[in-house]
């Protein structure tokens, strides 16, 4: 059985990457940062890649505040 083929990362997906590293910096607590950014450069190949954008986008989702929207034809800050 032979080894799976490691893909290197194409410019397209390192920029991808750096974008996720950018969001998970603004998400993130910045005791953190340098083991982020560590974390970064490491990344060389596709799945890594795909797994770690997989993590920021849960990271991202679990912090998201919701806010209810004004009900149609509102005012913004009271009634109509």
């Amino acid at each position: 059985m032979s080894e799976p083929i490691k893909s290197e990362l194409t410019a397209t997906q390192q920029a991808m990457l750096d974008l996720a590293l950018a969001c998970d910096l603004n998400v993130s607590d910045p005791g953190q940062h340098a083991a982020l950014r560590q974390r970064h450069l490491a990344i060389h190949l596709q799945r890594e890649a795909a797994l770690y954008l997989r993590e920021v986008e849960t990271k991202i989702h679990s912090r998201r505040k919701f806010r209810t929207l004004p009900a149609v034809g509102s005012a913004p800050g009271g009634p109509p």
